[in-house]
């Protein structure tokens, strides 16, 4: 009997050490002026900022799980830094809603990023609620987009989904003015018919699909509107530039309305990618 008990001890002590094993908690790759340097794991960029408050930006390995490895971008200045940019390839990981879910604590604050057309140069936008949706957090969904309306390019599949407003509010006679603030400048509209669209797309495009033309034989709202709007926002990076590696930029839809806009980025004068940050 006590060596039954023994024997069964002994096995629990080993499940254990598997678990807590300091073999899941793999040293990773951490860039620092373009280096890699070994450090421990990390869960998140909003981690590694919180443990070092002079972590500089770039590409880092995060552990989402023992055994699950990520790349991504870690945003260290811009908003307060702590953002973690999502790779395109992301989308097509069985565990992807799980590891943005972990991710997006802060669901308030976004950060996008937008790629110049022909400047070597980034740009970058910090989304945060309309004034008067101040206590309505924003929502994140991978390649789906529950609580809100479908985008019109959802047939190349894959995409990160950025709700602004639900539709079961976004569609009530009462609210009908809606937007958001980016770079603490309010972008905002009046819905016009109680169309619920709130949304931005993230899209990788995997299979170079053409965009649907939608709206597209009057492109007044690339002359006016949300998206337009938007854009004029965006703030370039400097001192020095920095630009991100091209895995985490992506085409991307922008849905308001009821009157506030239809847009993609093949359509945009100046830029041509949005990147998404969370923190």
């Amino acid at each position: 009997m006590k060596m039954r008990f023994l024997g069964v001890f002994i096995a629990a002590v080993m499940v254990e050490y598997a678990y807590s094993s300091p073999s899941c908690e793999n040293k990773n790759k951490v860039a620092v002026n373009g280096i890699y340097i070994n450090t421990p794991s990390w869960k998140s960029c909003a981690e590694i900022k919180n443990n070092n408050n002079e972590a500089v930006s770039g590409v880092y390995t995060i552990e989402t799980g023992c055994g699950t490895k990520l790349e991504v971008y870690c945003e260290m200045t811009l908003g307060g830094g702590g953002f973690t940019f999502l790779p395109r390839g992301l989308t097509r990981m069985k565990d992807a809603k799980q590891i943005v879910d972990s991710l997006f604590t802060d669901k308030k604050n976004v950060l996008l990023k937008l790629m110049h057309r022909t400047q070597k140069q980034e740009y970058y936008t910090l989304i945060q609620p309309h004034s008067s949706w101040r206590n309505q957090d924003f929502g994140i969904r991978v390649n789906d987009f529950s609580d809100y309306t479908i985008p019109k390019n959802h047939f190349m599949k894959d995409y990160f989904f950025l709700g602004i407003i639900p539709k079961h509010l976004a569609a009530k006679p009462e609210n009908r003015l809606q937007g958001f603030v980016s770079n603490h400048r309010t972008i905002q509209f009046s819905n016009c018919d109680r169309n619920p669209n709130s949304l931005f797309a993230f899209l990788p495009n995997h299979n170079q699909q053409t965009p649907l033309g939608y709206h597209s034989s009057n492109l007044v709202y690339e002359r006016s509107g949300v998206a337009f709007n938007w854009r004029k926002t965006a703030k370039a990076i400097h001192n020095p530039p920095r630009t991100m590696p091209n895995e985490f930029f992506f085409l991307t839809e922008l849905h308001f309305g009821g009157c506030g806009c239809y847009s993609s980025s093949d359509r945009w004068r100046s830029f041509q990618a949005t990147a998404i940050g969370i923190r």
